[in-house]
């Protein structure tokens, strides 16, 4: 889930960074020395900690423990028909000094057909899970989409930037930082 906002805040910084430069472009005929801010627009500039909403934003909570309960269910399945595999292949192994040698191919063959399903049955899970994992990212997505347009109706802030450690924004003015309204916010909203 992380991944996918870590991607939306790179796209946002990515077109601060493009709206910059055709900005500079755009104002190259002026002298290099004079940096011209329209006046009242410099403060409509504001940003969200991501790591400190994902923290403590309690939507986001509940849809990673989904996904944990749906991932230790996976495992365990998993986990068991791993385990009786093990138990047929050892107890192929045991009695296959007194079976022939078709009885021993055939055996063989019904076990790597059984791995094979295992297998297959393990990348169907976990496609579903990624599936399931990409619609709650989605909802996360919607839902806070869904509040910074109702918030930005009120406020209108030009850009609502995310701020995440390891991402494209360097260094972030805290008097910028609209985190912990956010966040309570979204855990309040219904």
């Amino acid at each position: 889930m992380k991944n996918g906002l870590l991607i939306y805040c790179m796209l946002l910084t990515a077109a601060v960074a493009y709206l910059f430069y055709k900005v500079s472009k755009n104002n190259s005929a002026s002298p290099k020395s004079e940096i011209v801010v329209p006046e009242g627009k410099a403060g409509n500039i504001v940003f969200i900690n991501v790591d400190t909403l994902l923290e403590h934003y309690n939507y986001y909570k509940d849809l990673r423990d989904i996904l944990t309960k749906k991932q230790d269910s996976i495992d365990a399945v998993l986990k068991n028909r791993g385990r009786d595999l093990e138990g047929a292949i050892a107890m192929y192994q045991k009695l296959a000094g007194n079976m022939s040698e078709e009885q021993r191919a055939k055996e063989e063959e019904q076990l790597g057909k059984r791995q094979q399903q295992l297998m297959q049955f393990k990348d169907d899970l976990l496609n579903k899970l990624s599936v399931q994992e990409d619609a709650l990212q989605d909802s996360l997505h919607k839902h806070l989409t869904s509040y910074l347009k109702d918030l930005n109706n009120k406020t209108n802030y030009h850009f609502i930037l995310g701020y995440q450690r390891g991402n494209g924004i360097l260094l972030a003015n805290d008097s910028l930082d609209i985190t912990t309204s956010v966040i309570e916010g979204l855990n309040n909203r219904k």
